[in-house]
């Protein structure tokens, strides 16, 4: 544990030792109280002395110590099951150092004081309660907004062998009970789930058979009104202080001005909590503003996508775009120019979403179109940009999105793909009581046209773009980028933002490929091919029964079908954009259509 042994001075390392070793023991020992004792006197007595640092690790480790001194006997007992020394957690988890800041809230929660953690997205928060969860000796329940985010990490943890449950609405009955009655028997240590959960009587009993060692809420700005991601639901969670009675609470967040921070420790009801903010910054990320106005605007941002994505560490990637129209022509168009690209919004049925998830994760799909409803909990660390083909509602949710590039440390790219179009959609947003819902209405439209200044900010600002994030975050540190910076430091060269064109398609499908493959383009088919098209397109529509066109081939693939007739398997797979999944799902119906004597 690096706090453990990097203190600033040596009565607040010895402290930090004594909890340590009541961590493992269960209590802390006669002699060790009388020390603990002795060092906080001299500690009070030359307070004054103290650097920043050590008070603030100070505060952490003793504020708790004091807190507990009416039961010295049981500061970290174990509750329920058998705790385990933090090292040997960590080396299950495959951790062999901790990353700066999560060492404060993990010794806060087993300590059972109140923490705040505002840590950017990729720079694992989630340790931040996982850790304690299997060193304490009672259950901790996490509640997550996203059954993507609670479904990742339940494997994750039980691939590791770690005593974890999960109770969500995608779990078949029989899958949901089995989990509420390992929690109501102690078999877990970590309870994942969502808000709506506890209006659950029986997986609420489950919860409350336990002693409850630590409530985590995870995604914390949905609880404030002024957070970019509010949700009405996330209100009532402040009574399950009173309903669990944890001996701590821990609230986390990537998001969180200043002034959200403030009101979510007011609505959770946090006791004077350590709080951790670790700076928003991300190093390895460059920040980038193409202006697309005027005539032509939307090809060259098609150029511009095209190109970026086409370039070295170009992908994988995530474009995000403002609504489900959007996010299927981008799919499709993507598709088109010979990239491996699925979509993903929230209006495709749970099975279409999960494959689309699945193969963007899995490496079958190297670009993912999608709404905002792609995102939280979703950690393919590989990620080398994050685009915005639409102007996002505020820098919060910019920011969130773009920190999913990048998360394994190496360069990493969020570019925003801005047009001044967006800015009506944005507008009506800011306008339209139903597309703000839950809580007061009046703070929901001041919180949208707070969201539009502070992103139209970003989007003109003149100066360095990684400042304007910092200091919206209230984060004063001075930026240090390991690479590029953003474009107002280090603009982009002309070539990233290519003339749009017939060259740049050929560029990327060329007519015909290695052994004559077929993927040229057809603007003028012959009339009988035209006719077959039309044919394919009508088949193309009750094979997706439902779901968009796209998901079974691009317009594109279908022109070259209509063109080239194949007869067989052989012949269709060297059709570009058809490959074997559309082989094995499709080709005999395909057949059908085009020989119907067959």
């Amino acid at each position: 544990m690096s706090t453990l042994t990097h203190l600033p001075v040596d009565p607040v390392a010895d402290l930090a030792h004594i909890i340590a070793r009541a961590e493992v023991r269960g209590a802390i020992a006669p002699d060790d109280a009388a020390t603990a004792d002795r060092l906080l006197q001299g500690l009070r007595e030359g307070w004054h002395d103290l650097g920043g640092e050590a008070r603030a690790s100070l505060g952490l480790i003793a504020g708790p110590l004091r807190a507990r001194r009416d039961a010295l006997d049981a500061p970290m007992a174990p509750r329920g099951g058998r705790p385990l020394p933090l090292r040997d957690v960590l080396a299950q988890m495959g951790v062999t150092a901790l990353r700066h800041g999560q060492d404060r809230p993990i010794l806060a929660s087993l300590a059972g004081a109140d923490s705040l953690v505002v840590m950017p997205t990729g720079s694992g928060k989630s340790l931040c309660f996982q850790a304690p969860a299997f060193a304490g000796g009672g259950l901790t329940v996490v509640v997550s907004p996203l059954i993507a985010l609670i479904q990742d990490q339940h494997d994750r943890l039980a691939d590791m062998g770690l005593p974890v449950a999960m109770v969500t609405s995608l779990q078949s009955p029989r899958e949901a009970y089995a989990a509420i009655n390992a929690i109501g028997r102690g078999e877990a240590r970590l309870v994942l789930c969502a808000p709506e959960r506890f209006v659950h009587e029986a997986f609420t009993d489950a919860v409350r058979a336990n002693p409850v060692d630590l409530l985590a809420i995870d995604e914390a700005h949905c609880l404030a009104e002024w957070g970019h991601d509010f949700r009405p639901e996330y209100l009532h969670l402040a009574r399950l202080r009173d309903l669990l009675a944890p001996r701590a609470m821990m609230a986390l967040t990537a998001t969180a001005t200043p002034d959200v921070s403030d009101e979510i420790v007011r609505r959770l009801g946090l006791r004077d909590p350590v709080t951790v903010r670790t700076g928003f910054d991300r190093p390895n990320l460059s920040l980038d503003v193409i202006r697309l106005d005027g005539k032509g605007a939307v090809a060259r941002k098609w150029a511009a996508l095209e190109a970026g994505l086409a370039g070295a560490g170009g992908i994988p990637a995530i474009v995000y775009c403002g609504t489900r129209r959007a996010t299927e022509e981008v799919a499709e168009g993507l598709a088109a120019r010979g990239f491996r690209a699925v979509g993903y919004h929230a209006g495709m049925s749970d099975d279409d979403r999960t494959r689309a998830q699945e193969s963007f994760m899995s490496g079958n799909a190297d670009v993912m179109a999608a709404t905002n409803a792609f995102g939280m909990g979703i950690d393919r660390a590989d990620v080398r940009g994050v685009w915005h083909w639409s102007i996002p509602t505020s820098l919060e949710a910019y920011y969130q999105e773009a920190g999913r590039a990048g998360r394994d440390g190496m360069p990493g790219r969020a570019v925003l793909l801005a047009m001044r179009a967006d800015l009506g959609r944005l507008i009506r947003f800011a306008t339209d009581d139903r597309g703000v819902p839950g809580g007061d209405p009046r703070a929901a439209r001041n919180r949208a046209w707070s969201g539009y200044r502070a992103i139209t900010g970003y989007v003109d600002a003149d100066g360095c773009r990684r400042r304007v994030i910092l200091t919206h975050f209230g984060d004063p540190a001075v930026g240090a980028p390991s690479g590029r910076c953003c474009d107002v430091c280090d603009p982009l060269p002309p070539e990233a933002v290519p003339p749009a064109g017939p060259a740049t398609a050929r560029r990327v499908a060329p007519a015909a490929g290695p052994a004559g493959r077929p993927g040229a383009d057809h603007p003028d088919l012959a009339p009988a091919d035209q006719a077959m098209f039309e044919r394919l397109r009508e088949w193309r529509r009750e094979r997706a029964d439902g779901t968009p066109a796209y998901t079974v081939c691009a317009d594109r693939a279908l022109r070259a079908i209509a063109v080239h007739r194949p007869r067989d398997e052989a012949s269709l797979l060297g059709i570009n954009g058809v490959g074997p999944a559309f082989i094995e799902r499709h080709s005999a119906s395909l057949f059908g259509v085009l020989d119907p004597s067959a």
